[in-house]
């Protein structure tokens, strides 16, 4: 595959290296770095506001090329950073003082950002240096296993696939995702941003750090800082490229051809019906199609990432761009992406002013059929020229033969290979923001965002025949194409004051007006019938199906304010009250006030503290807090009418068109609720190498907004929702990081885990029932009072019958031997629904993260490990492969229960199911536990003294990048992520059913750095 942009790339990037070359005035500096025992190995050694630089050797001593201009910044863990000008200066010699206040760094917080160690509220923080160690294609998926409390879940393994994001368990039962603030704009998610351009990454996890945030808070806050340009003077550029291969990392077992035609004939046996064909024989030995084999393919992706940077006092610039193009592990699957970002200051006195605008395009060739791939029988060919198409079919045009009995499957790879679709989406992102400080300490700021996106969702099906029903033929050509147009602007004032009183009062007060306008509009239509497959102009088909269209706007007006005071650096409180308007609820309550309230105790700056012990730096607090959420549609409370229902009247029933009310509303719902309590510890410890955070938090949900069933009979065609339900989630918190610097070789290590409990603790009427798995409407999941979210509910099975007389004498009539055993949970001798019981819940309990990084020399490498516990996943190819009267077997089938085979665990082969062996049970249940390293990297950068020569080359890094090396894991699917519907939906209660999801791919990359 060529690859044209790279060359362009490459053009570009070394005209600007001649340009670079020709203006810098390079000189070679030299020094030494130490403490007060002695040199120091391994302190890093960069130019300010670029990622070039060196690190001191054994000797403590070092080498770099620097200008006049540049500022070195010296770091290294325990000891407190510092800045030293050039200038002039040939040798430097740097003494690095202990740092014992390691929770004096600066974390980014809503609306400005905050010492750690005047933290009152739950924060935390990864930098982008971090989360940019690893070439991921989705910025989102860079938190996974770094930060506790927050749970990131893949949407699978398709290119350009997102995450979903829970901060302390899902508190709702529709929507859970957070609020994503990227450079202050409010938005919805992060996955479109480029990992390399992120500065840092801050999640409020409690009331009193989001609270400032009102409604839009109640699952949590994302905030994002982009990379700006340094002050410093002087042009920066950085370039990443990185290239890779890609492939499932396992696949299904699934039956072949002999195996298919043992397990389909015992079945026809067991049940007492005819052979279809007649005996294993009439199975063609010839074919023995793989479909999974034919579906998986080694997949590539390549991701190109240029950056400059550079300013003065008064102005500073970053521009960037990126490309990623990757071809999925399925075939018909791929995606590419391409972003710009440019952010901008410029300070004139007391005037700042101040831009960040990102740009993005991306389009996605999905293949949508993969999850029914089993549909092709290994004893059916792939292809078939003499069908439409050209793919094999399981049945004639007529429907009167079939291919061994099996007439209504259809060829879904075949499928995804004759359908053309794309979606393409684009998007920008931008914020301009003006600030005047008006007397010292007194700041206003006006700011203005805009978040904009479109959406065009192309499929274009020719005609095609695979089997003889509705949903195996394509007669006619089908053109669907929707066009969906979201905007979204927010016009921000704040006023901010900023002063220290006597040497021991430090008070910041924040106060804001905010208006927030939101629109949306989708057009689509639907075409058929095209005077041919080649032609796909909608004007040319002969039947305009519909059009179908969506328009929307809200609207959310609020004022806040926040007290930030702390005494002696010792005794810290934090207030905030916010007021939401939503136009989205009736006029008389569209108005909610949600206050919180926090204190902090830095019991480290006491004079009975002792800083040189075991402790040496110790902060408590305790905050309490509400956060609504308008957690529902617009216009969900008003009627809809259908302007065409037909009356019959008079005495002959004469049909008359007029309106009809279609939608139950209730125009008195409200916000839901949410309140968090959280206590917390920070400290330092062993010299302020171990950090260490703790926190238990309690978070309740109340007036939760669920749909309640209405009688048909009212006319009303769909449900009206009302503030019903409530959740409980509560847990513990631990994170810690710890480095240690021995010689040469240095090393970090980082864990967190999280303990959760989520609880439903309140509902309107009957529990909510969902994930359903099968197309016969199976359910699988129950939300009960006292149970978690969509927790799996059904029958246990004890066994399998041995006997006939075994399964008579539990007065089990409809079973026989090899059929399963189910517990008569409540002893009444039967199995009825009423034996149904909880078996488990798809929310993991236990959830963790490893990183650990290492330095020897110029080498490095970084680890980074996640897993969960204590949930469980639905496996629908248990059912599908087991019971399912359609479409391939799982190879396991052959060893299902027979007189010869009594000790199985799987029941007799069946297409019959008398005994109902397929309903749900705990069968279907696997562990949902994993351990995965998730990313390795080893990297080599040159020494600074080879790249001396180059007269501009300032760092050259070369590294190899794995992804998702190993899992281990006792379940049986293509990944143990599959923490929602498979098959794309957001349905909460259909967490932990994995229906064949995309395969999560192990990704080989090997990647250059280069800086300038």
């Amino acid at each position: 595959m060529k690859h044209p942009y790279l060359s362009g790339l490459f053009l570009t990037l070394f005209t600007l290296l001649g340009g670079a070359g020709l203006s810098a005035q390079s000189q070679t500096i030299t020094g030494t770095v130490e403490d007060a025992d002695g040199p120091l190995i391994g302190v890093s050694i960069l130019k300010k506001g670029s990622s070039s630089g060196t690190v001191t050797d054994l000797d403590g001593t070092f080498t770099l090329q620097a200008e006049p201009e540049d500022i070195l910044v010296f770091s290294y863990i325990g000891y407190a950073t510092q800045e030293v000008p050039v200038g002039d200066q040939l040798n430097l010699s740097v003494t690095m003082d202990i740092d014992a206040n390691q929770l004096d760094e600066v974390v980014v917080v809503g609306y400005g950002s905050q010492k750690k160690s005047d933290l009152t509220g739950a924060v935390s923080q990864v930098s982008g240096t971090e989360l940019g160690k690893f070439p991921v294609a989705n910025a989102t998926e860079s938190l996974q296993g770094r930060m506790a409390g927050v749970r990131i879940e893949s949407a699978g393994g398709a290119p350009g696939a997102g995450a979903f994001v829970t901060i302390r368990g899902s508190g709702t039962l529709s929507n859970a995702q957070p609020l994503y603030v990227i450079d202050g704009i409010l938005t919805g998610s992060m996955d479109n941003l480029n990992p390399a351009d992120i500065e840092s990454v801050s999640v409020l996890k409690d009331a009193s750090a989001s609270a400032i945030y009102g409604s839009r808070a109640a699952n949590g806050v994302v905030i994002v800082t982009t990379k700006k340009g340094s002050p410093n003077g002087g042009l920066t550029i950085e370039a990443d490229l990185s290239a890779g291969v890609q492939s499932s990392i396992n696949r299904i077992d699934w039956a072949n051809a002999s195996e298919y035609a043992l397990i389909r004939n015992r079945a026809n046996d067991n049940d007492g019906t005819n052979r279809s064909p007649a005996n294993d024989i009439d199975f063609d030995p010839n074919t023995d199609t793989d479909i999974q084999d034919l579906s998986l393919r080694t997949g590539a992706i390549y991701n190109t990432g240029l950056r400059l940077s550079g300013g003065s006092e008064m102005f500073t610039f970053s521009v960037s761009g990126n490309y990623l193009d990757e071809t999925g592990v399925v075939r018909e699957s791929s995606y590419n992406k391409a972003n710009v970002r440019v952010n901008s200051t410029f300070t004139k006195g007391r005037f700042r002013l101040e831009e960040s605008i990102g740009l993005t395009r991306t389009e996605n060739n999905p293949n949508n059929y993969f999850n029914s791939e089993r549909d092709i029988l290994p004893t059916a060919a792939f292809r078939n020229p003499d069908f439409d198409g050209g793919y094999a079919a399981t049945s004639d045009p007529t429907g009167s033969t079939a291919i061994h009995g099996v007439g209504n499957m259809r060829n879904s790879l075949a499928q995804a290979i004759l359908e053309d679709r794309t979606i393409t989406s684009n998007g920008i992102l931008g914020n301009v923001a003006a600030s005047f400080e008006v007397i010292d300490g007194l700041t206003y700021k006006l700011s203005v965002s805009l978040d904009q996106g479109n959406t065009n969702n192309y499929r274009f099906t020719p005609t095609f025949f695979f089997n003889a029903t509705s949903v195996g033929r394509q007669n006619f050509a089908e053109l669907n194409e929707t066009n969906s147009n979201f905007t979204s602007t927010i016009i921000e004032n704040t006023l901010n004051y900023d002063r220290e009183l006597a040497g021991r009062h430090r008070i910041n007060l924040l106060a804001g007006y905010t208006r927030q306008v939101s629109s949306g509009r989708t057009l689509g239509i639907i075409a058929r019938d095209f005077p041919s497959n080649s032609i796909r102009v909608a004007s040319t088909a002969q039947n305009l199906a519909s059009a179908p269209s969506f328009e929307f706007k809200s609207a959310l007006l609020s004022s806040f304010g926040r007290v930030n005071y702390s005494y002696a650096d010792r005794y810290l409180l934090t207030a905030t009250l916010r007021r939401d308007a939503s136009s989205l609820f009736r006029e008389d309550l569209r108005a909610g006030v949600f206050p919180s309230v926090a204190i902090g105790w830095n019991v480290g700056n006491e004079s009975f503290f002792n800083s040189d012990g075991l402790i040496n730096d110790l902060k408590l607090r305790l905050s309490y807090g509400e956060i609504g959420s308008n957690n529902t549609q617009a216009y969900e409370i008003d009627p809809v009418l259908n302007l065409f229902s037909e009356y019959p009247l008079g005495s002959g029933q004469v049909r008359q068109t007029g309106y009809s009310v279609t939608r139950g509303v209730n125009d008195a719902i409200k916000w839901e609720t949410t309140t968090t309590t959280d206590l917390g510890v920070e400290a330092s410890l062993l010299d302020s190498r171990l950090s260490v955070t703790m926190d238990y938090f309690i978070k309740n949900t109340n007036d939760i907004l669920v749909r309640l069933s209405v009688p048909r009979f009212t006319g009303f065609d769909n449900d009206p929702t009302f503030n019903a339900a409530s959740i409980r989630n509560k847990g513990f918190e631990f994170g810690a990081n710890y480095g240690k610097f021995t010689g040469e070789f240095n090393w970090s290590l980082g864990a967190n885990f999280t303990i959760l409990n989520n609880e439903v603790t309140d509902l309107p009427s009957d529990p909510i029932v969902g994930g359903q798995f099968t197309s016969n409407g199976l359910r699988s999941t129950l939300t009960d009072v006292g149970q978690p979210i969509g927790s799996f509910y059904g029958y246990e099975v004890e066994g399998i019958y041995q006997s006939d007389a075994e399964a008579a004498e539990d007065g089990r009539t409809d079973a026989r031997a090899g059929d399963f055993k189910f517990r008569d949970i409540n002893g009444d001798g039967m199995v009825t629904d009423d034996d149904q019981t909880y078996l488990g819940s798809p929310i993991p309990t236990f959830e963790y993260g490893l990183n650990a990084n290492f330095f020897y020399r110029s080498f490095d490498a970084t680890l980074l490990f996640n897993g969960v516990a204590g949930n469980k996943i639905l496996n629908a190819n248990i059912y599908r492969g087991y019971f399912d009267t359609e479409g391939n077997y799982l190879a396991d089938a052959v060893n299902a229960w027979t007189p010869e085979n009594p000790s199985s665990s799987v029941p007799r082969n069946t297409l019959v199911d008398q005994a109902f062996n397929r309903r749900t049970s705990d069968f279907y249940l696997e562990d949902g536990a994993y351990f995965r390293l998730r990313n390795l990297q080893i990297g080599y950068t040159l020494p600074q003294s080879l790249l001396a020569g180059t007269g501009a080359l300032s760092k050259v890094r070369a590294y190899v990048n794995v992804q998702n090396l190993f899992t281990i894991t006792d379940y049986t699917g293509y990944y143990p992520e599959a923490g929602r519907n498979s098959r794309g939906g957001t349905n909460i209660f259909n967490a932990g059913v994995d229906e064949s999801a995309y395969p999560m791919p192990r990704t080989f990359m090997f990647g250059l750095q280069l800086g300038f």
